[in-house]
């Protein structure tokens, strides 16, 4: 296999679209002054991080379903450091995505969102969980940000093509 499963490079970009959207959502919750603006956003917050939850565990169930390509010509150390990069981003996810429903449940948002009313959105800054969220949300940045460099150091230093491997478009070698 050079390549992984055309279900499992789709996977791949819409999680990675869907991280990108509940990460801006999340920055615009915790800047914005506006109550009311803010009542809106959470339920689509709330909804975009548990779909990218979801898709994950999709994503890791159809990447050993479907199997993955060979590592790349690196040497074992830097093999098993992309392997582990990979495991690392899929449980800080998952980490992100249950400390926010931590939050939300021992915040008292839920009660804001049912009543419509923006007053009783809580103080997040008292909310333990929300911590925890943030440190998670840290951890993923960093690993997603090791992920990006390397790939892009595969396909415009050593000029492997390994970036092909998950685009969605098939090639054949």
């Amino acid at each position: 296999m050079k390549q992984y499963s055309t279900r499992t490079a789709v996977l791949h970009w819409l999680i990675f679209l869907l991280v990108v959207a509940a990460f801006f959502l999340g920055h615009e919750l915790d800047e914005s002054k506006n109550a009311a603006q803010k009542l809106s956003m959470f339920p689509l917050h709330f909804l975009i991080g548990d779909l990218a939850l979801l898709l994950v565990i999709v994503r890791i169930y159809f990447r050993k379903k479907d199997g993955e390509p060979a590592p790349a010509n690196a040497s074992a150390l830097l093999n098993k450091l992309a392997t582990a990069t990979h495991g690392l981003l899929n449980l800080t996810l998952i980490a992100v995505v249950i400390s926010g429903i931590v939050t939300v449940v021992s915040s008292g948002v839920i009660a804001a969102l049912q009543a419509g009313d923006a007053n009783l959105i809580p103080d997040f800054d008292k909310v333990g969980a929300k911590e925890f969220h943030e440190l998670f949300i840290g951890v993923m940045l960093l690993l997603l940000a090791l992920h990006v460099v390397a790939a892009l150091y595969h396909q415009f230093i050593v000029k492997d093509n390994l970036m092909r491997r998950i685009m969605i478009k098939r090639f054949m070698d």
